[in-house]
This record gives structure tokens, sequence and C-alpha cells, in this order.
């Protein structure tokens, strides 16, 4: 199994200094994994260094030990035996990080993405579980290292956010079990909840609500969408970390089956955001733009005129319906 692979990787004398990274667009589960596996790290006399592919975002600097990811800037100062890369699809995720990965030098790729193209020298990929941050409660419990407050926190807010809290198929049992026992640690639900969904600033609201404007549906109700352009961006003063949520509110519309949010990323490029409901996986869909993900949750970045690729994504969507998924 992969876990023992990881496991006996992390246990081998040889390996003494581990480089954490996760992916770009940096959300709970990247953030949350990436902490935690430091904490594991630390616990088992290893030295670590958080190298990050952008900033975090701000709605995570609350976390104790955020400080302590460097940015991508710092790779010319990095030494390490071990590279641990967190909730990645493949090794392009890590951005500019990867600048930074020496050949030879061993690669653990823990992952819950069922796209994943198993680039690591040692794989860890388990699709059914809620998040990344749940294989690191996993390596915590089965090396028999003791959880810290700090690392219930971080695990307990990777699985917050992958699974929509608690809405999205992939709550499982399991999951809530593992966060009963996290919350035995001394985190506060309510806290960590406000702190995540509910600091939000006018901006954020007013491109929200640019965004919204622009909501527009199939004749038969199974396809909702909408688009934020460069221009929104700059009218409500807003920034990419305000639209991560913002795919759920077309999904939330009775009777949609895919949500489709269309975002201006620069240089041309549009990053498109899928979500499903019922049993439509979003994931094949996302595959057909060289994309990837969840069943439930995917993406992908195709370059063109935000117009242009709306049409085009809309357009195989339909299909994809139409063939029975």
């Amino acid at each position: 199994m992969g876990i023992n692979k990881v496991i006996k990787c992390i246990r081998d004398k040889k390996n003494k200094k581990f480089l954490i990274s996760a992916h770009k667009n940096l959300e709970g589960d990247a953030i949350g994994s990436m902490l935690a596996m430091a904490e594991l790290l630390k616990q088992a006399g290893k030295k670590v260094a958080l190298l990050s592919p952008e900033d975090i975002p701000d709605v995570y600097k609350f976390l104790p030990g955020s400080a302590k990811v460097r940015l991508r800037s710092s790779l010319k100062n990095i030494d390490y035996d071990v590279a641990c890369l967190l909730d990645c699809t493949g090794i392009e995720r890590i951005g500019a990080v990867k600048r930074g990965i020496c050949p030879g030098r061993l690669i653990l790729n823990i992952d819950h993405h069922i796209s994943n193209t198993y680039f690591g020298t040692i794989n860890w990929v388990e699709p059914y579980m809620s998040s990344s941050g749940e294989q690191v409660y996993h390596l915590f419990k089965k090396m028999g290292i003791p959880l810290t407050k700090r690392a219930a926190l971080y695990i307990y807010i990777a699985i917050l956010t992958d699974t929509g809290s608690f809405r999205y198929s992939n709550t499982t049992e399991v999951t809530h079990r593992i966060v009963a026992e996290l919350m035995q640690h001394g985190i506060d639900p309510a806290d960590i909840y406000r702190k995540i969904y509910e600091g939000a600033d006018v901006s954020s609201l007013t491109l929200l609500a640019s965004a919204l404007s622009t909501l527009n549906t199939t004749h038969n109700g199974e396809i909702a969408w909408v688009h934020v352009s460069r221009a929104m961006f700059r009218k409500n003063k807003a920034s990419v970390e305000d639209t991560q949520d913002f795919v759920n509110f077309p999904r939330s519309i009775k009777g949609v089956k895919i949500a489709l949010a269309f975002r201006e990323a620069g240089k041309g490029f549009i990053k498109v955001s899928f979500r499903s409901n019922d049993d439509v996986d979003v994931n094949k869909l996302a595959k057909e733009f060289n994309g990837g993900g969840h069943p439930s949750a995917s993406g992908c970045v195709l370059k063109g005129a935000i117009s242009k690729v709306e049409k085009a994504v809309v357009s195989r969507a339909k299909r994809f319906l139409g063939k029975g998924r």
C-alpha cells in the first residue's frame, strides 16, 4: 500500500530534510495538509521547509504556522532529501516550485484526486478519501504519532473546506468519525467557520453581485454558469481569493446537474471550475479539456477569450449530459 511506502520513506534515517509543497490556487486542503504534514515530520525528528507557489490567502493567515510557509522566491535556499507534494494531481500543479525539484531526489505524491497522474517516486493516491488532510490524519494514526492541537486544527480545516462544510458526496461516516476525534483536541468549529466563511469584505460581495449578474442556464436548466472578468476584479477592487466559492451559487439552483464558473486569469487564460449534482462525473468532462479533479468538483485552464471559452465548454457539457455521462 502507498501509505506503507510513505511511512518507510519517512522513517528512513537517510531522509533527514523534507520539502513540503502543494498546488497553485491555495485553498483549505492544500494549506491544512501542508501544515499538518510539517507537524508530523517534525515529531518524527525531521527538518522541514514549507514552500508555496503563492502567498497564503488572507483568510487562512490566522493559522499558527502559516507564517513559516515560504514563497517560491526562496527556492535557491532550499536543501532537502525528499519533496513531499500534497493535494496535486500532477507535478505541474506546484507552479514555480517545480524549478526547485532536484533530479534524482525522492518525491512523495500524496493526493486524493481520481485524476492523479502518479508522478511521484512514491505515490499514495486515495480518490475516495475526503481530502489530503484526511490522508495525513491516517499517517499520524498508523505511525503512532500523537495528534497535537495544531495538527488537529489543520486537518479539520482541510476536511471542512474540501467537503464543502460536510455537504459534498466525499463526506463519509469515516469523515465524521475523524472530525469527532479532532474536536477532542479542543478546536472550536464555530470559531473556525466564522474565520473562514464569515469574514467577507464589501469588495468580495460586490464582485459576487457582478458575477451573479452574468448567471445563465441552458433551456432545460441542467447547466448553469457565471463568469468573472478582469474588468470586474478592477471595478470591485477584489481579488482571485474572493471567487473560490462562486461556482457553488449556480450549483445550488434546483435541477442543475453541471455548474460552471469562468474566471479570467490573465495572459489570455481562463480558469474553469466544474461542479456537479446527482451522479454526474465532471472529472470526465474536465479531462476533455486536459483538466481533472474529483467526480463532483474539477477544473481546467483554457486559452482564449472568455466568451469563446464559455461557449465551447457549455456546448461540450450539453453533449456530455446527452451521452449519459
